[in-house]
């Protein structure tokens, strides 16, 4: 049975910022997950969320036992007026 682990995580990315990694001189993205972690992935893995105004949200990524990307998810989430997620 594989384990897997969840990280959720916001992103505020300019069509701009996302030309880089569309070019490929930009190939991963790295963030700080909710609980503080700091995590790096490959950019392309986002492309499926790309809009004409860039990538922003929170997401949801799913990695395999051995550190492999199995998928990323755009989720609701609700916070708090300090912007604290629920």
């Amino acid at each position: 049975m594989t384990t897997t682990r969840r990280f959720q995580f916001s992103l505020n990315i300019s069509p701009d910022e996302y030309l880089a990694y569309y070019r490929g001189t930009a190939k991963y993205i790295q963030t700080t997950t909710a609980s503080g972690e700091t995590i790096k992935f490959p950019a392309s893995s986002l492309k499926k969320h790309l809009t004409h105004n860039g990538i922003h949200g929170h997401f949801e990524i799913e990695i395999c036992e051995n550190n492999k990307l199995l998928n990323i998810n755009k989720i609701n989430v609700k916070s708090d007026k300090n912007g604290i997620w629920l």
